[in-house]
């Protein structure tokens, strides 16, 4: 019989500790992401120049962006890459997990495409199927990406951790996730209020978002480039918080006939 499984708070001091102990590797991490959305605010600045038409700089700016998306995924998996090693005492290197990045790029995106089908494939039949499904493949791409397990035989590898105790895996993933998230939310709003307050206007940063045609290219810098940082951190933290349940998972598997 499978042991009880890690805490929801146990999942989040683990994370937290995490992230406080290797806090210099994420950074640099971080100035990564932070360098990526320097790049979309400058094309995005570009194309501003270059037209009036709200459709058609949609248009441009999606074509133009999507090759720096590539970067995008490759920081996703560094972050995976990465917390995995740290969370298991290993020597972790910044540019090692962006070159396996690069490696694992096809996969990751192929797991992607598999994982939006079958969340597609379940909303289609309703709201619940979706919910089951999305806990089932949650640690795909940590199989992918920690053991080299590819395509189906990830998400297979993921729902084979998760049936049996589906509710228990649910409200794991939930809770660190929604306690990490309110804290980032709330941390990002007071550096909005610090920053708007030393600017003159402590409410410049809250409210509907602005029309980027009618604000300055320093506004935008700013709300392109503050929120990098702070759900930088978030993406750590969620990222270590997911990994210390799947090796939970895998380190007390269910015996027996398996049930969602």
């Amino acid at each position: 019989m499978a042991k009880q499984l890690i805490g929801s708070s146990d999942i989040i001091s683990a994370a937290w500790k995490n992230l406080a102990k290797n806090w210099r590797v994420y950074a640099e991490l971080v100035l990564w992401s932070i360098f990526v959305s320097l790049i979309f605010w400058t094309i995005g600045v570009l194309i501003r120049g270059y037209t009036d038409d709200r459709t058609a700089y949609k248009v441009l700016y999606s074509l133009a962006t999507m090759p720096v998306s590539i970067l995008v995924a490759i920081i996703s998996i560094a972050f995976i890459d990465l917390t995995a090693k740290t969370l298991q005492d290993k020597k972790a290197d910044v540019r090692e997990s962006m070159r396996v990045g690069l490696h694992k790029l096809f996969s990751f995106l192929w797991v992607l495409i598999l994982l939006a089908l079958v969340n597609f494939l379940g909303l289609l039949l309703l709201i619940i199927p979706a919910l089951i499904f999305s806990v089932w493949f949650a640690f795909a791409s940590d199989a992918l990406i920690v053991d080299g397990i590819k395509g189906r035989a990830a998400l297979a590898a993921s729902r084979e951790l998760v049936v049996g105790r589906w509710w228990s895996v649910l409200w794991r993933i939930l809770l660190p996730s929604a306690f990490i998230y309110l804290l980032v939310r709330f941390a990002l709003a007071l550096g909005y209020l610090i920053l708007g307050s030393v600017l003159g206007d402590p409410g410049m940063f809250f409210g509907p978002m602005p029309d980027l045609y009618a604000t300055s290219n320093l506004y935008t810098l700013a709300i392109t480039v503050i929120p990098q940082a702070f759900f930088g951190c978030g993406i750590a933290l969620v990222t270590a918080a997911n990994l210390v349940l799947w090796f939970d998972l895998k380190k007390n598997p269910v015996s027996g006939p398996a049930r969602p």
